[in-house]
């Protein structure tokens, strides 16, 4: 099983190519396409002389791959048969042993709860796969989980995570959206979320109070601060319960908020509900109210809009105003 990455994407790539009837591939073709996939995970391009290496490899022990010949004499690679499918994650007994191990540990110590989420259930899975010695598909993926393969802030994830786990504060290279210069910040790294296809770091920063969130799209460089590390203050198990997205300052107080949902709409908002304590307190044969907890910020105004006539905010009485604002001055836009 190839030990890096870098070289398990390439040889998924390969095989993609080798078994594709629709096209030609050559080696230039190979390069590009190895490199096109290696991009969509901030790695490193690998040069003509790596894919050339990589073929030599696949045709020895333990792929033994076998070209077409008649393609292989005008230098175009496919499989003889094309419905061979090389073995990546096939493991050794000992290896697969510890798997099967650690996927017991991972079911017996996650609640239920945790067992309903989407991205959990296809992880036991793939791993429960690879234990098993089933194949996996590279060329026709079966689960799709939100991700912005172009988001700018993907290459400093696993720097930051890294400082998270390890307790490491760090210098941040940092320009905000309406700032013409960028400006340094020292912060103690404590959570990465992601909302709407977007990172965001909340982390408490020298000089100033509270937790800062940093869009890491923003962020444009980032190095070691030796420094003792902050603990964080906040549990941030509970620090997104009643709010929906990034949003928060530190006078930002919870607020009953009532809504009135057409019964047109309503059926989502009950299956995908505002807030885990959202309730009903009436409806009727046109509409249902619904109650619930929540600060007010630029996301939950975002959302509200997104519904339309579907919503009317009730209360609080600044909320149904803001609404009411932006309608307007988006009635007067589209009337100029």
């Amino acid at each position: 099983m190839p030990q890096d990455r870098n070289k398990l994407l390439r040889y998924q790539v390969l095989n993609t190519c080798f078994q594709d009837t629709s096209r030609q591939y050559r080696i230039g073709d190979l390069v590009d396409c190895c490199n096109r996939e290696l991009r969509r995970y901030d790695l490193r391009e690998v040069s003509r002389r790596t894919v050339q290496l990589d073929l030599q490899t696949l045709q020895a022990e333990p792929y033994n791959v076998e070209f077409d010949p008649d393609l292989r004499a005008q230098n175009v690679y496919r499989y003889v048969d094309t419905s061979y499918n090389l073995e990546l994650l096939k493991l050794a007994a000992p290896d697969r042993d510890a798997l099967t191990r650690t996927i017991e540990v991972l079911r017996e110590r996650y609640s239920d709860a945790d067992e309903q989420n989407p991205q959990w259930q296809w992880m036991l899975t793939t791993l429960q796969a690879i234990a098993d010695g089933r194949p996996l598909e590279s060329a026709d993926p079966y689960v799709s989980f939100e991700n912005n393969e172009a988001f700018a802030g993907n290459a400093h994830f696993a720097t930051l995570l890294e400082s998270i786990i390890n307790r490491h504060p760090v210098v941040v290279r940092y320009k905000p959206y309406f700032q013409p210069e960028p400006e340094e910040l020292r912060v103690h790294p404590y959570y990465l979320k992601q909302f709407n296809s977007r990172w965001f770091l909340f982390a408490a920063a020298e000089g100033r109070d509270g937790i800062v969130n940093l869009a890491l799209d923003r962020i444009l460089g980032i190095r070691q601060w030796r420094h003792a590390y902050r603990e964080a203050e906040v549990d941030f198990k509970a620090y997104f319960d009643d709010m929906i997205g990034v949003s928060r300052n530190s006078d930002m107080a919870i607020e009953q908020i009532t809504l009135r949902v057409s019964n047109q709409r309503y059926p989502y908002v009950e299956t995908k509900p505002f807030s885990e304590k959202q309730r009903i307190i009436k409806h009727d044969e046109q509409t249902h109210t619904i109650t619930f907890p929540m600060r007010v910020n630029r996301e939950l105004v975002a959302e509200l809009l997104s519904f339309g006539t579907d919503i009317e905010v009730l209360h609080p009485q600044h909320l149904r105003q803001q609404i009411a604002e932006i309608v307007e001055q988006m009635h007067n836009q589209y009337n100029a």
